[in-house]
């Protein structure tokens, strides 16, 4: 039977044109119900019993119970997070409904697909849409929604008809108050989300708290005193955005103060500033929203005050430059409206007074995110003694104009408060960092683990041997993935040449493969301090693309023949397979060095790259690049994965200088041959130059150190820092360093035709042109750059979209994950500094290295972290001690700190709240005094809200919903702008 399904749309002209597409309705779709003897013998008959093997393990489950549940689009759309439980299991979803929600969320749709590929659940995907049964074509002047609800409906109405001889209950669960009138009219059995949990809550309690329920009627109280101003709608938010009257951009809170955030808006050139809970109008941080700015009369300057502790997990790069703009007005507005929501899961926990085991029955609860940028969530539980003292996971739902709080709901519980593989959980929800088993389908990718025992004619085929070289790799010691070793020998011109050999990645992950695609989704490794999440599965990270010695691999080398002087003669890049003669660790290869006993040729080899390595740095630094300084510092376990016993400072040794030298002398070639073939799409890094007055308050503060800082260049400041040198404190010039480092934006992938060529520099490197080629296994950016390299030297195309714009797309993504990466590894290193100090109190020298209106950072060098201390009670709004931004001081008339003092600190960990357990640095000499005040304040957004708990039951209330809304070692990059605390592994700066 054939059927017309047509849509009209709109061509770029401007003209209107019918699209009519054909389909073959069929009368063989099973309806999937175990006890549906008719389809069963129609899908024997046309299928063989293997057919009907592979069809069970695509997810065409078999339905077994009396009663089956048809999903609506919205219960889908707003309920992933109750479908996903297992207490829900047998039912039907329409393809209609599928394909609804595709088109609406995709993350919603991958999400719904994967619960149906699980056996267990019997989830029935039913075909509706070619069914001759249950197929229906478009009325004149119908919507695509309605025309949806009235599909949805038909659908159920035949499965009730068709299943009623076998005494089988088809259920339809929507939301949709109109779809629900007109199911009851039908006569059809029907239910909303509300009624079918709370049916069930009895022997599944935990159901209720995973319900995305808009209800709130313990704000009925609070309503009558709070409200905030009404969203304008995008209707009218898209005009205006469009004639300039408010400006669109992505709302960010502020890291120190709750009451304060920016939006960065690509029409103005200063980020706007909103200030009060007010003006703040219920957006959460990530949100695009729309702004309307104030006159310029009533612009603001950035709050002084710091009323946010987020242990600098995100912590800014630039935030020196962000603070030098504290003087300054900035346009100041307020928002006006929601563009797109960006929330998310949220991990955190419950704050509860009460005595959980008297706790019965259904309560509100308030929900404290660990990101106190985020606002504390509204929920409701009946299992207050199941949520308390854990860390859980709550969705947002709404945010009304008359709650102070949004609302949510349970998600699913991590672990206990506290516990250490709980804790790097979270990190890693918290930051979005990939950590699932690799698939089926990734793990189909990988080659026989005897691969490289049987290389023939065909994979040496443009391939050089390099086996006969004296090749050897310098790594942290208990390495496992060997991206990179190196060889030397003299010419008998006199010339030497240099080998950098790097493992062929790319001719294991192949473009398009589902590997491929899982690494560039996952962008990067991520190094916890105990743990390492790969980015590729460890059969390749740790076996065959690492370069371990004695055994052959693939790599893709840069060859360059250079004179005694360190000048480059030739470069030659060609894909090779190597055999390395030695695995050594940095200290291994020092002492190679050092000890002249040692003549052996790997011994030779070393002291020689170490001097050409010298050369190639002054030749460097005379161009201006800079060497930066971050804290670098590793912890001590008793035992593998055990807690944290000891922190010791990380050993730089000249071996590591050496390694880096060469990695950053390959990036810059590579650079310059993909850049020469791909001159519109090359994937690049660059440093971007700051502005001078982002170095204005660091300038000012180290002059009144009586130095003279020059930041015109990167030579003048690379000249500067070196000055900065104190007689009775050696740590003055690398605490100069730290903070200099703040004072720039991070590095970035970027796509060469994206910029001027002018803007391709990469600052802190002092060079025109730099990209990432030397650590395949652990950053997808370089398999990029290794395919272009190989296409560049014609020993494969590129099957890749070759555009500036896909190139730019990859490296946003590529950015983000980098960041995030970054921030799961700092957020590790807190963890695990709270854990060693957990019944400990220590006495430690620090620097204050950034001041506040109401306190001041100190970094403390013997542990590598920073962290406030209050001169003023920091729930209040006012303090004892005179602010000066200029000089960046604090003074009370008997004691004043300002930026680069030396103080002493206590450290120990405040765990009076068991939800929100914290370092406390308190400062000791001199001594800080101060009363505590007690203020009542609106805090819509932070922890320090006083928590309210409502014990009364809750009816449920059915709204309708609209379906259209909806590690062993660390291997850092030698970007020396990206100041990474570097813990419990070696690090190989070079990388």
């Amino acid at each position: 039977m054939q059927s017309n399904k047509f849509y009209y749309r709109t061509t770029k002209r401007g003209n209107v044109i019918k699209v009519v597409n054909e389909i073959y309705l069929r009368d063989d779709i099973p309806c999937g119900h175990d006890k549906c003897t008719e389809c069963l013998e129609m899908l024997n008959k046309r299928t063989t019993s293997e057919e009907r093997t592979i069809l069970a393990g695509q997810g065409i489950n078999q339905l077994t119970e009396d009663k089956v549940l048809l999903l609506d689009t919205n219960v889908v759309l707003h309920q992933i997070d109750l479908l996903e439980d297992p207490a829900l299991k047998d039912i039907i979803i329409l393809s209609t409904v599928l394909d609804e929600v595709k088109n609406q969320n995709k993350s919603i749709f991958n999400r719904i697909r994967d619960i149906i590929k699980e056996p267990t659940r019997r989830f029935y995907v039913y075909s509706n849409e070619y069914s001759q049964y249950t197929a229906i074509n478009r009325e004149t002047g119908e919507t695509p929604n309605d025309r949806n609800d009235r599909a949805i409906r038909h659908a159920t109405e035949w499965y009730r008809s068709h299943l009623h001889k076998y005494n089988i209950k088809i259920i339809l669960i929507t939301n949709d108050k109109e779809n629900l009138l007109k199911a009851k009219s039908m006569g059809l059995d029907c239910q909303t989300i509300q009624d079918l949990v709370f049916e069930k809550s009895n022997d599944n309690p935990s159901l209720v708290d995973k319900l995305s329920d808009p209800s709130d009627e313990n704000d009925q109280d609070e309503s009558k005193r709070f409200s905030f101003t009404e969203h304008k709608p995008i209707s009218l938010l898209s005009e205006e955005i469009k004639n300039g009257k408010v400006f669109q951009g992505i709302f960010r809170t502020s890291m120190t103060n709750y009451k304060e955030a920016t939006v960065q808006s690509n029409t103005l050139e200063k980020d706007i500033l909103i200030q009060g809970i007010e003006n703040l109008n219920r957006a959460v941080d990530g949100d695009i929203v729309a702004v309307e700015l104030f006159p310029e009369s009533e612009w603001k300057t950035p709050s002084t005050m710091i009323m946010l502790e987020n242990d600098g997990v995100e912590e800014d790069d630039d935030s020196i430059a962000k603070d030098a703009m504290v003087a300054h007005l900035q346009p100041t507005g307020k928002v006006v409206g929601i563009v797109k929501r960006n929330w998310k899961p949220y991990c955190g926990a419950v704050e509860f007074k009460g005595d959980t085991s008297k706790s019965t029955g259904l309560h509100f609860l308030l929900f404290l995110p660990i990101d106190k940028r985020i606002p504390k969530i509204r929920i409701k539980s009946r299992q207050v003694s199941n949520l308390v003292g854990k860390r859980i996971v709550v969705a947002i739902d709404q945010w009304d104009k008359n709650s102070k709080f949004p609302s949510g709901h349970f998600v699913k519980d991590l672990g206990p408060l506290g516990d250490k593989e709980t804790e790097s959980q979270v990190l890693l929800l918290q930051f979005d960092i990939a950590h699932h088993p690799f698939g089926a389908a990734v793990m189909k990718c990988l080659p026989k683990p005897d691969i490289m025992d049987k290389v023939g004619a065909s994979d040496m085929v443009g391939r050089r041997d390099l086996r006969g070289e004296c090749i050897f790799s310098v790594d942290p010691p208990g390495c496992t993935d060997i991206d990179d070793a190196l060889h030397v020998k003299k010419l008998k011109d006199g010339l030497y040449e240099v080998g950098v050999h790097i493992a062929d990645v790319s001719h294991f992950v192949q473009e398009g493969t589902a590997i491929d695609e899982e690494a560039q989704s996952r962008s990067t490794s991520v190094y916890l301090v105990d743990r390492r999440i790969d980015m590729l599965p460890g059969e390749l990270s740790g076996n065959l693309c690492s370069l371990m010695s004695n055994v052959d691999r693939f790599s893709f080398s840069c060859i360059w023949k250079i004179t005694e002087a360190g000048e480059i003669v030739n470069v030659e890049y060609t894909k090779s397979i190597i055999r390395s003669k030695a695995s050594l660790t940095y200290e291994q290869a020092q002492i190679r060095i050092d000890d002249k006993t040692q003549n052996d040729e790997i011994s030779t080899n070393l002291r020689v790259l170490n001097s050409l390595a010298k050369i190639l740095r002054k030749q460097r630094f005379d161009r201006g690049a800079l060497y930066l300084a971050s804290p670098q510092v590793k912890f001590k376990t008793e035992e593998l994965g055990g807690d944290p016993s000891d922190v010791e400072i990380y050993q730089l040794r000249e071996t590591n200088a050496m390694i880096e030298e060469f990695m950053l002398l390959a990036n810059i070639w590579v650079a310059k041959k993909i850049h020469k073939h791909f001159p519109g799409c090359a994937l690049l890094r660059r440093h971007p130059t700051p502005k001078k007055s982002s170095f204005d308050l660091l300038t000012q503060l180290i002059e009144n150190k009586g130095f003279k800082f020059l930041t015109g260049s990167s030579k003048e400041l690379a000249e500067s820092l070196d000055a900065c040198t104190l007689q009775d404190d050696s740590y003055f010039n690398t605490l100069c360093r730290i903070l200099t480092t703040r004072c720039m934006s991070p590095a970035v992938y970027f796509s060469s035709g994206s910029l001027p060529i002018e803007d391709y520099h990469h600052y802190g490197l002092a060079t025109e042109i730099y990209t990432h080629f030397t650590s395949p296994i652990r950053r997808y950016p370089d398999i990029i750059v290794h395919r272009l390299l190989a296409s560049a030297i014609g020993m494969q195309s590129v099957s890749l979209n070759l555009e500036n714009k896909t190139i730019s797309g990859l490296c946003e993504n590529f950015n983000f994950r980098h960041k995030m990466a970054q921030y799961a590894g700092r957020g590790s290193t807190q963890l695990h500094t709270l854990i060693f100090f957990k019944g400990r109190k220590c006495v430690e020298d620090a620097y204050i290295i950034r001041v506040k209106a109401n306190a001041f950072v100190v970094l403390v060098p013997r542990y590598g972290f920073e962290g406030t201390v209050y001169v003023s009670d920091p729930n209040s709004t006012s303090c004892s001690f005179n602010y000066n931004h200029d000089d960046q001081t604090l003074t009370n008339g008997q004691l004043t700190f300002k930026v680069f003092d030396k103080v002493t600190v206590e450290i120990f960990v405040d765990d009076s709240k068991a939800h929100d357990q914290k370092l406390k640095i308190e400062c000791i000499n001199p001594k800080i005094t101060f009363t505590i005040e007690q203020e009542n304040q609106e805090n819509t957004t932070n922890g320090n809200q006083q928590q309210e708990n409502g014990k009364q039951p809750i009816k449920p209330i059915v709204k309708k919903e609209s379906k259209t809304s909806a590690a062993k070692k660390t291997r850092k990059e030698p970007d020396t702008t990206e100041s990474t605390i570097k813990v419990n592994k070696k690090v190989k700066s070079t990388k």
